[in-house]
């Protein structure tokens, strides 16, 4: 199941003067690490362990960077293509373009396969608050149990706990990738 968040934005992104309409933003509920993907992946009867399978995913991470900046796209079967893009300033002419100096970033683009084309059509989604009305909700909640029993409701109303985090885990006070309300 997917969540979202309902927020307005421009319906025209280019265009300051474009009217705002509301639109769905996904809320990722937490974002998984290798480990625990590769859990996941031996869970399905897979014949190969978990450190098998991180090894494999390393080893694969490793191979398609290098194979990008030998310049090649990589095809990954339904996973898709992996390719590069630069970021770079425009010069006046051709002769006066230099790599060093005018590209500015190389980027690595995806580009989805069969596997990934029809995920609307498998989904089911489920609206939830936007991360600031979480927050918002969450200082209220704690202000709220502050006054009953008699304790200062100002300063840290964090509490310092894990679940105080937007995608509900310990983050290492990192931004929430999954998180992309305004």
């Amino acid at each position: 199941m997917i969540d979202y968040s309902l927020g307005p934005r421009l319906s025209k992104p280019n265009d300051k003067e474009s009217e705002k309409k509301v639109y769905p933003y996904p809320q990722a509920r937490k974002v998984l690490t290798l480990q625990e993907l590769s859990r996941h992946i031996a869970s399905h009867g897979s014949p190969y362990t978990r450190d098998v399978i991180v090894g494999v995913a390393t080893a694969l991470v490793d191979c398609i960077q290098e194979q990008l900046l030998e310049g090649n796209k990589v095809q990954v079967g339904e996973l898709g293509n992996f390719y590069l893009t630069f970021t770079s300033e425009g010069v006046e002419d051709a002769n006066s373009f230099n790599p060093q100096d005018h590209i500015q970033a190389v980027n690595v683009r995806w580009e989805c396969g069969m596997g990934f084309t029809d995920l609307k059509g498998q989904a089911e989604f489920h609206y939830v608050a936007s991360r600031k009305q979480q927050a918002q909700a969450r200082k209220l909640e704690k202000e709220a149990v502050n006054e009953a029993i008699g304790a200062p409701s100002g300063g840290n109303t964090s509490g310092g706990t894990s679940d105080d985090t937007p995608s509900g885990g310990n983050n290492g006070g990192q931004a929430d990738p999954g998180d992309v309300t305004p």
